[in-house]
Formats: C-alpha cells, sequence, structure tokens
C-alpha cells in the first residue's frame, strides 16, 4: 500500500509540473518602466513586455550582444484606454539603422491575452537574425505622450525567480497601467495557474502525510510482531 500511494503522489507531482509549465509556456515576461527614458534589456531571446508611459521624451532601450542572436520587437499599446496607436520604433545597430517600425502602414489588431486578462492593439513588428553590437530601440510618438507596451524576444520562459516577480509586478501593472483594482491581478490565467499550483501542493502534501502515516504504523506493527 505505501509503494502505490507514494507512485501515485509521484505521478501527480510530475503532472503538475507538466501542467504549470504548459501555463507559463505562453506569455511574456511584465516589466514595468516607471518613468525611465533609458531601458536595457538583458537576455533578448527571452520574451518579455516593458510597460511604460511616454514623458515628453522618447523611450529608448538598448541591448548589448556580444554573439548574433534572434532579434524579435513588437509595439503593442492598451485597447479601450485613449492610447494612440501611432507609436512608431527605430532600431539601430550603433549609428547604422536596422529597421523602420511604421504605425501607419500597420493594421493594429486587437486582440485579448489571456494570461494576464487584458486587451492589447498590436501594431508594428520586425524578427531577424541579427549580429552581435549594440542595438536600440528608440519609441516614439507626436508629443511624446500616452502609454504603450514594447514587447522582446520570443522564447518563453519563466524561472522560480521570474514567477516570483511577476507576483509582485501583477497588482502594480493593473492598478498604474491600466486603472483597474489591484486586487483583479489575478483574475486571468497567471491566477489560475497559481490556484491549481496551490491546491495541487496540498494534495501532494496530503498524500505524502498519508504515505509517512501508513510507513510509520507498518513500522510499528513490525516492531510489536518482533
Amino acid at each position: 500500500m505505501p509503494k502505490k500511494i507514494f507512485a501515485k503522489t509521484f505521478l501527480f507531482i510530475l503532472a503538475l509540473c507538466f501542467l504549470l509549465m504548459t501555463t507559463v509556456a505562453f506569455s511574456h515576461q511584465p516589466y514595468m518602466v516607471d518613468g525611465e527614458k533609458y531601458i536595457t534589456v538583458n537576455d533578448p531571446e527571452i520574451s518579455k513586455a516593458y510597460y511604460g508611459e511616454f514623458t515628453g521624451a522618447p523611450a529608448v532601450f538598448t541591448i548589448r550582444e556580444n554573439k548574433p542572436f534572434k532579434l524579435y520587437v513588437s509595439i503593442l499599446v492598451p485597447a479601450g484606454y485613449g492610447a494612440p496607436t501611432d507609436v512608431v520604433g527605430e532600431i539601430r545597430n550603433g549609428p547604422d539603422l536596422v529597421a523602420k517600425l511604421v504605425a501607419s502602414s500597420t493594421e493594429w489588431t486587437r486582440f485579448y491575452e489571456p494570461f494576464g486578462g487584458d486587451d492589447y492593439f498590436q501594431g508594428p513588428e520586425f524578427r531577424a537574425h541579427a549580429t552581435s553590437g549594440l542595438y536600440t530601440i528608440t519609441l516614439s510618438r507626436p508629443g511624446n505622450a500616452g502609454k504603450y507596451v514594447l514587447a522582446v524576444g520570443e522564447t518563453e520562459s519563466f524561472t522560480t525567480d521570474d514567477i516570483l516577480r511577476t507576483l509582485s509586478v501583477l497588482p502594480t501593472l493593473k492598478s498604474e497601467f491600466f486603472g483597474e483594482p489591484a486586487w483583479t491581478a489575478y483574475f486571468n490565467r497567471f491566477g489560475l495557474f497559481l490556484a491549481i499550483g496551490f491546491v495541487g501542493i496540498l494534495i501532494a502534501l496530503l498524500l505524502i502525510h498519508s504515505f509517512f502515516k501508513k510507513l510509520f504504523s507498518l513500522f510499528k506493527k513490525k516492531k510489536i510482531v518482533d
């Protein structure tokens, strides 16, 4: 009996880990840009989303890579909050122009992102196999006011630290960027992921407790017989 309980516990935890990994597999790591005009992007191939607001000047993101890498850049704005769809971008490697992200030549597509539970308009995007160098991504719009989202990278990756950091960022993102109550930050797929994980851990602990309880009972009976 203890062996069966242990096997069930192991399979349950394995299935839970697989479920959690697939749950976070379609998401960007969120970062709040708190008024900075110059932002450094580390690990540019890892999928990230930078949420910011223009403060009278362009927003400049820098990437420094000493080896070739896959470069992906996409401009978005939050839907339904009066954010304009005229944000443009310019990508340079040093002084050399790599690409221009032109708002007027792009059909801004509205879509719902289930991980955070928010609506966006997606504008121009760019992807390429980039050489090493110091890259700058400059976002701007007329008057340099309003909110923007810059997505960088296409490789989905969430470490334990990333999940913990996301937990702390989401309420601020909901309240300060989307203008919604902070407590709604977990009314989405990420919240479901947390709920499943919490319930799963409780069940796993109960199964483990039951296993060791039965194991101790068998050990006690064997000791009495001996």
